[in-house]
């Protein structure tokens, strides 16, 4: 009676943190596993007095295992009171060291129906077996773009994709491409072109094929559904005029035969109504494509389909025929609309979890345009389908910042970041999105099919396979590595799970740019690194994370093939409440010691340079990194590199870096020559005066050649642009000397004038290896002039316009650290970052006119100069367009000079010693101690005043100097101050700073007088309510830039479409407005919104109503950002210059010209005349 009573108070006593502790106990942590062939008698209950009731347990199990055994009750409607412990799910436990004894378990007094069931788990050896590769790992990868699959009886998988391309693969590892291209060559189709012709006229005689979808219906035969979008005006993705067809075929590689159109979308005036009887609008009907076609678990067919326009829809298919049953009209909309960016819709049953999951992908499928997967759920293929936090997918509509909440991202853009030190090197996807997915009945897997573009990569694309895996709340959640596969046991235990992982959280954002791993140690049940908290292993490679900030995450452990590293890792894929998918990847085993030393190993600078320098501050492993130089002013810490002015001496600079790693440090040391710059940054001009010299003396001269770089030829020189010019005759060209460029900075800068004008022709071609290379292409395959790039990586520079025929035109290119613009008679093209560095570590090949493969230059070319910075589109107007006098370049260089928005500095400056054309800058500062000549900026006090600073640069070139001054407001310590302050604390509608005048009432539209405005308890003093008939005229001219920030507090008492709280115009085309209510466009959240350049800003969640919420907008020229409560809610680029032009502003409290006036409380309305920081609004959502 002792020992149950005992336990009993035990068992009350233990705490959360006790319980904690059990849990991260090394026994909560061992591999437990369920012995099913177990069975457990339970003896009748006996009552005992004051304590409850207790039953006897017999175990029968045979052979009796030598692994510790325990008892675990799996469910009770009466409290266990003596159990040894809890375990992982914290369900009470008994261990069991006599199998032959049986286990009495206490309970608790209760009423109602008395029960209970027990299971018998048995310890697994901690350190289980590893799985081994099934054989050599070789990949075969190929390009379908939106691939969807289908397995065939024989085992082999074909996925088809869009462009009516298609591959097939007999172990998801090595594909062949069966097929690509929209012609009648293709063969899938005998001639597509009249297969197709019923669509292809729907599309203005378009001819196009979009993702498709193959499936194999009872009669053995496949069915092809085939779709395309295009307006008939210009053959764009538009208007959604789509259709959607289905072909036949007796063999799954074609050809098809048409069976006719079921469906399009798009209709136009006469045309109407569509399918449903009613005209077709864009923002509620489907576009007619991306089909997905499947079986539910009973055997009924349907297909999902949609893109953008009116949202994702399923209707049901005659399983007979593959075409739509009748009276459906589009069939049932399940997600989306107002032309949201979702789309490649694709459904998965899994009988594991009973539940349908539907795929899309969310945002644009360029490679930096945020493609990314996510999921929803139901147990229905009708819906309604649900994301992790219980959301109806209904409402995922609107702008990108309004959907970015819904469903479960379970993958998106993503780099594995190897730091020095580091195995391995960077890896990731760029754009992974239009999936499909395939459930193996025979293994229990579930494959996750996809695209993905890659980083540095431009638009390339392959198919990868990823195995997904089900979490302990029934949600698929993806591996980190691509699929394959394995045999053996795939148990990660508690040995292999404890380690350093790379960490990706993928995030719920549509992220144009990778989100890059960190570090997270596991060991002992505790996390450490980027997050702290705890983790614990569960039943079946289950693991539950508790990491501080982010929340608790489920997931699976997998062993898994890293290509990187070719070898099998611990890995754990996990979700979290929110639904959002975070990744760990182990990498090998290190002590502190060894990954000191590959840090230092890895670390290594060029003994030369001419452009700044990357300096890693963090190593494998998390190690950091400080650096240290002997003169700051050449080369800081930061690798930022101020060269010696032209005509100067080179000067060497002394670098150290300190590695730490958990109080172990070492140290390395370099010696990098810092060269001086050239005269106005030019390091060739080849102006063909009847040769081919380089007219700076610093290089050799070029050499004519015949067609190919490598050969030999003769070339011509004629009249040209200036004096004389080289003619090449469409077959002989220049070789120029090896080794032009050698660094990540460069400019390109020539006259071309063409004489013909063949496709992929080359003016300027630069090569590292054949397929790592440059080419200026005045006539590429978009028809337009570009710099492109290949062939490892693909870039495409286009600037969207040909250069003419027989006619001069001035072409450049500048490239700093992979930006790359191009520009036209001086005037830019194009601007796109990734284009990959060549140049700084091979001594490259570069000619005029010819490559190694294309048919030469045919025309003249002039004044070819090579810079060894990025110059500006005005230095290239100036240097080789105008060629402006020493005395001219000298003003413009010192026009050129910027030092950014100086009206409220609160950070350092970069003050340069060199500036356009190389010239040189020499400053000067009224107040040292406020701002040093290096640019460090010391803020005056919390309690003192702002302080004004002259600086002066005294800029020389050719022995020729001006000056300019540039007068800094360094801001003090204390918090911004507001340049207007409506508190409403007197009940009045008075400025508190006393800049501007009092505002005054209006009636519903800002420009009728009149109106009755009242005032009550806010959140600091008085608020002002508006009552939806009246709202406030401020006064003009509040804010007069393109930096300015608004904030204010609303407690709405209506929230109707459109009402403004805030409103500001400099006419009535250009204006701003904070709308409470949004449109449809923004799933009718908050928002910030700008017509009639229209940008629609929305916060993705709109605030409650008769409760305070405190609203932000920040605008630094252009960038905006929106705040809800201090939590950031928007983050945008190219917002509308409102305020910046000339001319009078207005602004309004509550109305507007157009719309319904606000009803409900403002208060604490503070305008700024700068961009705060995100610290600053924190502080002021604060009541």
């Amino acid at each position: 009676m002792i020992q149950p009573l005992q336990k009993f108070w035990l068992s009350l006593l233990l705490t959360p943190l006790a319980l904690a502790a059990a849990l991260n106990s090394p026994q909560a942590h061992a591999n437990w596993q369920l012995a099913p062939e177990a069975k457990i008698s339970q003896g009748a209950k006996v009552a005992v007095r004051n304590v409850g009731y207790y039953t006897d347990n017999k175990i029968t199990l045979t052979p009796v295992p030598t692994a510790p055994l325990r008892l675990v009750v799996l469910n009770s409607s009466y409290a266990v009171t003596n159990a040894d412990g809890l375990d992982e799910s914290g369900r009470p436990y008994f261990q069991v060291t006599d199998i032959a004894k049986a286990v009495r378990i206490y309970f608790a007094n209760s009423r109602g129906a008395f029960s209970y069931s027990t299971a018998l788990y048995q310890q697994q050896d901690p350190n289980q077996p590893d799985p081994t590769l099934a054989g050599p790992v070789n990949y075969q990868n190929a390009s379908v773009h939106d691939p969807s699959v289908i397995r065939l009886d024989d085992g082999q998988f074909y996925v088809f994709g869009s462009h009516l391309a298609a591959a097939k693969s007999p172990d998801l590892l090595n594909w062949t491409k069966i097929s690509d291209g929209v012609d009648n060559n293709n063969p899938l189709f005998a001639t597509y072109a009249s297969e197709a012709a019923e669509g292809i006229a729907w599309s203005g005689d378009h001819m196009g094929s979009w993702a498709a979808d193959v499936i194999q219906l009872a009669d053995g035969k496949y069915y092809f559904y085939y779709n395309h979008c295009a307006s008939p005006e210009n053959g764009e993705c538009d208007s959604s005029r789509s259709y959607l067809g289905l072909a036949v075929s007796s063999n799954i590689e074609g050809p098809y035969q048409n069976l006719g159109l079921f469906l399009k979308s798009g209709h136009r005036g006469s045309e109407n109504p569509g399918i449903d009887g009613n005209n077709y609008n864009g923002n509620i009907h489907p576009n007619a494509i991306d089909p997905d076609v499947f079986f539910d678990k009973t055997g009924r067919l349907w297909m999902v389909y949609g893109s953008y326009s009116g949202g994702i829809w399923v209707m049901e298919l005659s399983p007979s025929t593959g075409f739509p049953l009748p009276g459906q009209g589009y069939g049932t909309k399940i997600m989306g609309g107002y032309y949201s960016a979702i789309e490649g819709p694709y459904m998965l049953y899994s009988p594991e979890s009973d539940y349908y999951y539907l795929f899309t992908s969310f945002g644009g499928f360029a490679q930096n345009d945020g493609y990314n997967m996510r999921i929803a759920r139901s147990r229905n293929p009708q819906g309604p389908f649900l994301d992790a936090e219980g959301r109806n997918m209904i409402g995922a509509s609107g702008g990108w910042s309004s959907i970015a909440p819904f469903g479960v991202k379970i993958m998106g853009g993503h780099l594995f970041d190897a730091h020095p030190g580091d195995p391995g090197t960077d890896h990731g996807y760029m754009a992974p999105g239009h999936n499909s997915a395939y459930f193996d009945v025979a293994t229990g897997k579930h494959l996750l099919i996809l695209h993905t573009r890659f980083p540095d990569r431009g638009e390339g694309h392959e198919i990868r396979v990823h195995e997904m895996f089900v979490n302990a709340d029934g949600w698929l959640v993806a591996s980190p590595h691509r699929y394959t596969p394995m045999q053996g046991a795939n148990v990660v235990d508690p040995v292999d799970v404890q380690g350093v992982y790379q960490l990706i959280l993928h995030g719920k954002d549509i992220n144009r740019t990778v989100h890059k791993s960190t570090y997270l140690r596991l060991e002992n049940g505790v996390v450490s690194g980027a997050y702290s908290g705890s983790y614990q292993l569960l039943a079946d490679n289950q693991i539950s994370l508790q990491l501080a900030g982010v929340g608790t995450l489920k997931g699976v452990l997998a062993w898994q093939y890293n290509e990187n590293l070719q070898q099998l890792v611990p890995t754990f894929s996990a979700l979290s409440a929110t639904g959002e998918a975070v990744w760990g990847s182990r990498l090998p085993p290190q002590t502190n010691a060894q990954v000191l030393q590959a840090v230092s190993d890895a670390l290594n600078l060029p003994a030369a340079t001419t452009t700044d320098l990357t300096l890693p501050v963090l190593g494998a492993q998390g190690a950091q990194i400080l650096w240290s130089s002997s003169s700051p002013m050449v080369i800081n810490t930061s690798g930022r590199v101020e060269r010696p002015a032209a005509g100067s001496a080179d000067q060497q600079v002394v670098l150290q870096a300190t590695i730490s790693l958990d109080g172990a440090t070492v140290t390395k040391t370099f010696t990098v020559l810092v060269k001086a710059r050239t005269p106005l940054n030019r390091t060739a001009w080849y102006r063909f005066e009847q040769n081919l010299v380089d007219s700076t003396g610093r290089l050799a001269n070029g050499n004519a050649t015949g067609a190919r770089p490598d050969s030999s030829g003769t070339v011509q020189f004629v009249a040209g642009h200036a004096g004389s010019a080289l003619q090449l005759n469409g077959n002989n060209g220049v070789r120029l000397p090896d080794g032009l460029i050698n660094s990540s900075e460069y400019t390109v800068s020539l006259w071309l004038n063409p004489a013909a004008l063949t496709q992929f022709t080359t003016a300027f071609f630069g090569a590292a290896s054949p397929d790592n290379w440059i080419s200026l292409v005045p006539n590429s395959w978009d028809q337009n002039t570009m710099l492109w790039s290949g062939s490892q990586a693909w870039f495409d520079g286009s600037a969207g316009m040909r250069i003419p025929l027989l006619q001069w035109s001035h072409v450049a290119f500048s490239v700093k650290q992979g930006q790359l613009r191009l520009y036209i008679n001086g005037v830019q093209r194009f601007s796109g970052n990734n284009l990959r560095d060549f140049f700084s570590n091979s001594q490259g090949l570069f000619t005029l006119g010819i490559n190694y493969w294309d048919i030469p230059f045919q025309g003249l070319i002039d004044e070819l100069a090579i810079y060894e910075t990025a110059l500006t589109a005005a230095e290239i107007q100036a240097l080789d367009i105008d060629r402006l006098t020493d005395a001219q370049l000298l003003q413009s260089a010192v026009n050129q000079l910027d030092l950014g928005d100086i009206s409220a500095v609160r950070s350092d400056l970069v003050m340069p010693r060199s500036g356009a054309y190389a010239a040189v800058i020499a400053w000067q500062s009224s107040d040292e101690s406020t701002i040093h000549l290096d640019g460090k900026v010391v803020r005056p006090g919390i309690d003192e005043p702002d302080q004004q600073v002259t600086l002066t640069a005294t800029v020389t070139l050719n022995g020729q100097l001006l000056q300019r001054e540039f007068v800094v407001t360094v801001r003090s310590l204390a918090p911004p101050v507001p340049v207007a302050h409506f508190s409403f604390d007197g009940q009045n509608l008075l400025d508190a700073t006393g800049n501007f005048a009092s505002g005054s009432s209006t009636a519903a539209r800002l420009d009728q007088a009149g109106g009755s405005l009242s005032y009550q308890a806010g959140v600091v003093g008085q608020a002002l309510r508006l009552n939806g008939s009246s709202g406030v005229r401020l006064p003009d001219n509040l804010l007069t830039d393109h930096s300015y920030t608004v904030t204010m507090w609303l407690n709405p008492e209506a929230l109707t479409n459109f009402s403004t709280a805030f409103f500001g115009y400099a006419n009535l085309s250009s204006w701003i407005s904070v709308v409470p209510r949004g449109h449809g466009g923004v799933g009718e959240n908050t928002m910030l919104w700008s017509g009639t350049a229209w940008y629609d800003a929305g916060m993705g969640q709109r605030i409650a109503l008769n409760s305070w919420s405190h609203l932000a907008v920040v605008v630094k020229n252009g960038e905006l950002t929106l705040y809800l409560n201090g939590q950031q809610r928007f983050s945008g680029n190219g917002f509308p210059n409102v305020f910046g032009a000339a001319g009078t502003k207005g602004f309004g409290l509550g109305v507007n010209f157009w719309d319904t006036p606000y009803k409900g409380l403002l208060d604490e309305v503070r305008i700024y005349g700068e961009a705060i920081t995100a610290e600053e609004v924190q502080q002021l959502s604060q009541p």
